[in-house]
This record gives structure tokens, sequence and C-alpha cells, in this order.
């Protein structure tokens, strides 16, 4: 008979691989709306991680396949001389996307910011439904970060095998980016989200 403590015990040595599954198992939209929004990851030297190269391929196979009012570039300097929003545009108009369609929202520097920038971003140009762009491990915390902030929208992200097996490490970084995240909603809850932030 199995005893309490050896299914604790089996519960206790899986949680990590339970915890990863849940992680990259977010419900994801691909479709129209009007506006794409990526966002920016850490820049080194204002080269293109490949986490972020990612994130903007992921953004052209989308557009090829939907129409989108605006692509919303999302991401201030945080360790590169140029913003993560300009190296994003960049990269979009090199690879066929005009420059008219791509709103730059260069301030941000964590994920709360991107949002609340966004949202703003999006209200100033008259766009209502958006799809939010980044990699999988990084969806559970946006859908949480923007149900917070009251904000609607859908997201989407890369899901494929050999891309989430990549990931692995900074999946399991993402339990104290939440921490990191709690102070910046509070802050953002008592301030309110009218102006950008950044």
């Amino acid at each position: 008979m199995i005893s309490i403590v050896s299914v604790v015990i089996v519960l206790f040595l899986l949680s990590p691989i339970i915890f990863f599954i849940w992680m990259h198992t977010a419900p994801l939209k691909a479709g129209p709306a009007d506006a794409l929004i990526v966002l920016g990851y850490r820049c080194d030297h204002d080269e293109i991680h490949p986490l972020l190269k990612e994130r903007l391929d992921t953004v052209l196979s989308l557009t090829a396949k939907h129409h989108y009012k605006r692509i919303i570039v999302s991401g201030g300097a945080v360790a590169s001389k140029l913003t993560e929003a300009e190296i994003m545009q960049r990269y979009l108009i090199e690879h066929g996307i005009a420059a008219e369609n791509i709103l730059l929202e260069n301030r941000s520097r964590n994920t709360v910011h991107n949002a609340i920038n966004s949202s703003i971003l999006m209200r100033q140009h008259g766009l209502k439904t958006c799809i939010l762009v980044s990699n999988s491990f990084h969806i559970r915390r946006m859908q949480f970060i923007l149900k917070q902030l009251d904000i609607p929208a859908s997201f989407y992200a890369n899901r494929q095998f050999f891309s989430i097996m990549k990931q692995w490490r900074i999946t399991f970084q993402e339990v104290r980016a939440y921490r990191l995240t709690l102070p910046w909603l509070d802050k953002v809850k008592q301030l309110g989200a009218r102006q950008m932030m950044g």
C-alpha cells in the first residue's frame, strides 16, 4: 500500500516538471487584431538576443498570415545604447515591415512598463485590440500582469519543442520575476496608469 509520505515525496520530485509544463501551456491566440505588441529583451552591445529574435520572427510569421494596423515594439535601453524598441524596429524593417506601421515604445524597463506604455500608445492611436508576442516562458506572467491592470489582450508565442527546451532555465527564473513584478503592480495601482513609465 502506498503511504501518504511516498505520495508527498513523488509530488515534490515531480513539482518542477509540473511547473514547467504549466508555464508552457498558457492559452495562445493567433489571428487578426488592431495591434501586435512585441516585448523587448535585454540587448547587450545592441545585439539581438536569441530570445528576442524568436519574438521578432514570430511577429514576422504572424504578419504574413494576418492583418494588423500597427506593430508596437516595446522596450527601453536596459543594457544597450540603442533602446530595445529601436533595435527591434531596425530588425523588422530589414525583414520587410514598413516603417510607418511600427510604433516605438522606448521607455519601459520591465514587463509592467511594457504593458502600461503600450496600452497608452494604443489609446493614442485608436487601437482597440491587441496580441502580445513574447516567448513561451513569459506568457503566464504577462497574462497575470495584464489581468491585474485590467488591460484586455490576447497572447502568442512560438511554442515549438526545441525552442521550449532551450528556455528551461529561464522558465524557473520566472518565479523570482513574479516576486519582482508585484511591487511594480502595487505602484501602478497607487499612481494610476495614465502616464508613461520608465
